[in-house]
């Protein structure tokens, strides 16, 4: 070998160390980019599901057992309290090359066996942010779970904008998130302004406990609506309905100002009601 050609062959491995370390540092400094623009508490603002399958889904439209709950991004760890509770420890957040939303709507759901069978944001009310472009970023817990991967794509999040974010979830399912800033207050279904009772009073003192009233009130509002649409003139049923939550209501008020007993309360209630709904 000539000196020349040895010079060129450390050149050559010395370009090739830079390149990869340059690659390195690069991957690094975009997963590190991708976990601090989601860095924080995103409270679950509304879920779509597909309005064109055509099995039953157990993740309904704007589902009040998520709707209003809030998970905790952080580097260490990812915690929600849903329907189970999240508990991902050492996740990994990966950037990956922008698409558009209907891009990576495909890439999660897939092609539906019937027409129309390619799923676009529209079928989840994105319809505005179907040609957006996002940065999906994957997130893979290295012991827990957060939420299902996609046919072609890992479980992943991306923000539409600086305060609002998109998750894929069960049953082909998308959640809209959205930032909670700092001296947010959930209002409850009620006005905390009036004469209240000592529940009343605790809820309203807690925006975890203020979403979950918010959460019971639009289940039951939802179980109302369905029975008035399936026959009007079933009276019967809809008094029914009105007794069994007055009565829930009577048997929520005992726990006083006991906040852990007002929260399993509402929670059970909430799944009660969202398994008589479709």
């Amino acid at each position: 070998m000539t000196e020349g050609s040895k010079g060129n062959r450390v050149m050559n491995i010395g370009y090739g160390l830079a390149t990869a370390l340059f690659m390195l540092s690069a991957s690094t400094a975009s997963a590190a980019d991708a976990s601090a623009s989601i860095i924080g508490q995103w409270r679950i603002v509304s879920g779509a599901t597909d309005n064109y399958a055509t099995t039953y889904l157990d993740t309904k439209m704007n589902d009040p057992r998520y709707v209003g709950r809030v998970i905790h991004f952080d580097r260490d760890s990812v915690s929600g309290e849903l329907i189970k509770n999240i508990d991902c420890q050492q996740p990994a957040y990966r950037a990956q090359p922008p698409m558009t939303l209907n891009e990576a709507i495909l890439k999660t759901s897939g092609e539906r066996r019937a027409e129309p069978k390619i799923p676009v944001a529209g079928d989840f009310d994105l319809a505005s942010y179907g040609n957006q472009k996002i940065t999906p970023i994957l997130l893979q817990c290295q012991k827990g779970y957060l939420g299902p991967d996609g046919e072609a794509m890992d479980n992943w999040l991306a923000l539409l904008s600086a305060d609002k974010m998109v998750m894929n979830w069960d049953d082909g399912s998308y959640f809209v998130l959205q930032r909670v800033k700092a001296g947010e207050k959930v209002t409850p279904s009620f006005s905390c302004s009036a004469s209240l009772n000592a529940v009343e009073q605790t809820i309203c003192a807690s925006d975890d406990l203020a979403a979950w009233d918010v959460s019971v009130t639009d289940a039951w509002k939802t179980q109302l609506l369905e029975q008035q649409e399936i026959d009007p003139a079933d009276k019967a049923a809809v008094a029914q309905i009105k007794s069994a939550q007055r009565a829930w209501l009577a048997k929520r008020n005992q726990c006083q100002a006991d906040a852990a007993c007002i929260k399993k309360s509402m929670k059970a209630r909430v799944s009660e009601l969202s398994s008589k709904t479709y």
